[in-house]
């Protein structure tokens, strides 16, 4: 129980470092929280309908967890009970519902993926927030991107924690409902002691040009 305490303080402290500031026009904060932590947290894009920043903490302990099953659920607008979705209204905006990506041809991609918190299951349904997903093409969402969180899960199985930093910032002129479709897909993971980038990886969708950096170094 007092190693469990110390992890807590230890994560709450790192959640206040290495932050991306929320402060642009029609952006929103938000956070997504179990019984007992934060597990992930957002800047809310507005104007496109999405996640411009997903940010979170990945212990080993998650990383290497066998994982339950994958909750066979809909994607909601009140994983963080509600208060993205009030906020939004008050200031004259609205969030997505599940069904808006219904026979679009993209996948509802998790930026905060359901396999970085399935240790358990009510951690799992919490990935499943409206405002947690963009428009993903299969092949990137079920491929490339896939690909990029297994390298992450990885990564903090060898650092021991990491952190996590996904932005969404640059838009096609493609649209599913009101939402805009994104160009790319940015990944960045830090070594959370250290603070030094490890890993970087952009993900297109419409382009051959996916750019991988990997500042891990080699093994000799």
């Amino acid at each position: 129980m007092k190693n469990k305490k110390l992890l807590f303080l230890f994560l709450l402290v790192l959640s206040t470092t290495l932050v991306f500031p929320c402060d642009l026009p029609d952006h929103f904060d938000f956070d997504v929280s179990n019984s007992e932590e934060v597990l992930y947290s957002g800047c809310y894009d507005a104007i496109n309908k999405g996640p411009h920043i997903i940010e979170y903490i990945l212990t080993r302990e998650r990383a290497d967890h066998p994982g339950v099953v994958r909750p066979s659920i809909g994607f909601t607008q009140d994983r963080d009970g509600g208060l993205l979705r009030d906020q939004l209204m008050e200031h004259g905006y609205t969030l997505p519902s599940h069904y808006d990506y219904s026979h679009s041809g993209y996948d509802r991609g998790h930026m905060a993926p359901n396999g970085d918190f399935n240790d358990t299951t009510e951690n799992a349904i919490q990935t499943f927030f409206i405002a947690n997903i963009w428009p993903q093409k299969p092949e990137v969402n079920r491929g490339h991107w896939l690909r990029t969180e297994s390298r992450t899960r990885r990564l903090a199985s060898r650092y021991g924690t990491v952190k996590v930093v996904i932005i969404v910032d640059e838009f096609t002129h493609f649209k599913v409902d009101e939402i805009t479709v994104p160009l790319n897909f940015k990944r960045m993971v830090y070594n959370a002691e250290s603070g030094e980038l490890i890993y970087k990886a952009i993900i297109y969708q419409y382009s051959p040009d996916s750019d991988f950096t990997d500042a891990e170094p080699q093994p000799h």
